[in-house]
């Protein structure tokens, strides 16, 4: 699952109340976020992304400008619904429809003002559903003048009561593999302190250096209690002459439906700013359940197309020690709940067709291979590998004889994964 075993971070966890505590603290601040959801449409007709923006106000007059402060921005291919968590507080709803496809208010642009009667405030915990916008192809801003809804700041710990989940969120932050943020310290918070990883992880999807147009992307997503990190070796074996590796990054203890969700808008934005048409997943563990949640998502709003998803040793049918967790520690990680076998998040990612090309690699080695009345590869099953529903879903399945984190360095599997990625570049 990731660099140590779940089931030995489960009793470690359940030894610990001073961990199960911070375990409570870091689900109340979470479930302290409110949610706001809705529709948006467009009255003009036309091939172009539309934007919701959530403004915060900061001010006391509401009709100051600078009494507003821009907390996020949602990205649509067309109509469709959208999402925001972020911190109580009060807030208002813009949308304008992105004719040069920029991510850029600019005046001319279809645009949807901020009146009076949408202003609202959200209180903890609150949920605020099936807010409608709808864009009028004449409407247009206040302000002659051009907003880059995208040049968001990232926020510090100390501003987290103003925090809105997109402005801690890397989209395209050029980094390397060894920085600090990618550290096992950093990444095993991720799992037990899931709240506090948005200040020192920075969720998001990272890029390994300037994106170059001629070059397919390709996005590394890690499992549970790892980072981008793991994929060093399948990276620098990555032919870099066709191909540029993307890795995204998350709090592991998160619930697996909002990481997926969280990714899906990711990798939209960076669609919006850089027109991409295609790229590739590559998923280890339970990277693989989180990837497969997010196709769908992602698949279901339209966009780039993805050409191939390879997973590698992913427990399609969850994990016993997640359950057992569920079943007995003193408080619950979230990821435990979507990772229990049965769970409503691994019936939901094989609800219907991937669309996809699914090549599903499996590992195997502890307790005499295949042959084991439990067989392994020291961490995940093979039956969950090798789940019906994820064989049925597949194009091509293959076994290798490695450990659960050692074939990520296995020369093997980095040349199969380059066989398999070098179809698409064809």
């Amino acid at each position: 699952m990731g660099p140590m075993r779940i089931r030995v971070l489960f009793l470690v966890a359940a030894l610990s109340g001073c961990g199960m505590l911070h375990v409570k603290e870091q689900q109340a601040k979470i479930d302290a976020f409110c949610t706001l959801s809705g529709s948006v449409d467009a009255e003009r007709r036309a091939d172009a992304p539309l934007v919701v923006v959530l403004a915060r106000q900061t001010g006391a007059d509401p009709a100051q400008r600078d009494s507003w402060q821009i907390a996020d921005h949602f990205v649509l291919e067309g109509a469709g619904r959208w999402q925001f968590m972020a911190s109580a507080g009060t807030y208002g709803l813009v949308a304008f429809q992105d004719l040069n496809q920029d991510l850029k208010a600019q005046p001319g642009e279809p645009y949807l003002r901020l009146e009076r009667d949408g202003i609202f405030t959200c209180k903890p915990g609150e949920r605020r559903g099936d807010i409608a916008l709808r864009i009028p192809a004449g409407g247009r801003s206040r302000l002659n003048e051009t907003i880059n809804v995208a040049a968001l700041q990232v926020r510090s710990f100390q501003d987290q009561l103003a925090l809105s989940l997109g402005q801690v969120t890397a989209i395209g932050e050029i980094a390397s593999l060894s920085d600090p943020r990618f550290a096992d310290a950093v990444a095993e918070a991720g799992l037990w302190r899931p709240f506090d990883f948005l200040f020192t992880g920075h969720p998001g999807v990272y890029f390994l250096g300037a994106y170059e147009r001629d070059k397919i992307p390709v996005l590394f997503v890690h499992g549970i209690n790892g980072s981008p990190a793991n994929f060093k070796t399948l990276i620098e074996r990555l032919d870099r002459r066709r191909f540029q590796p993307w890795v995204y990054y998350y709090p592991s203890g998160a619930s697996l439906p909002a990481v997926a969700d969280h990714l899906a808008q990711t990798m939209r934005k960076l669609e919006a700013q850089y027109g991409f048409t295609r790229f590739a997943v590559v998923a280890h563990s339970m990277g693989g359940l989180v990837s497969r949640g997010f196709i769908q998502r992602y698949r279901a709003g339209g966009g780039a197309e993805i050409p191939v998803f390879i997973s590698i040793a992913s427990p399609f049918d969850g994990h016993k020690a997640a359950e057992t967790g569920v079943k007995k520690a003193p408080a619950v990680v979230r990821v435990w709940i979507d990772m229990s076998p049965g769970s409503d998040y691994l019936k939901s990612i094989y609800t219907g067709e991937l669309g996809v090309p699914h090549y599903l690699l499996f590992t195997f080695r502890q307790g005499g291979g295949l042959l084991a009345a439990e067989a392994n590869d020291g961490t995940v099953t093979v039956a969950s590998q090798l789940r019906p529903a994820a064989q049925q879903n597949a194009v091509r399945i293959e076994g290798f004889n490695e450990t659960h984190m050692g074939v990520l360095e296995s020369k093997e599997v980095s040349a199969r994964v380059n066989g398999l990625l070098e179809r698409i570049a064809r």
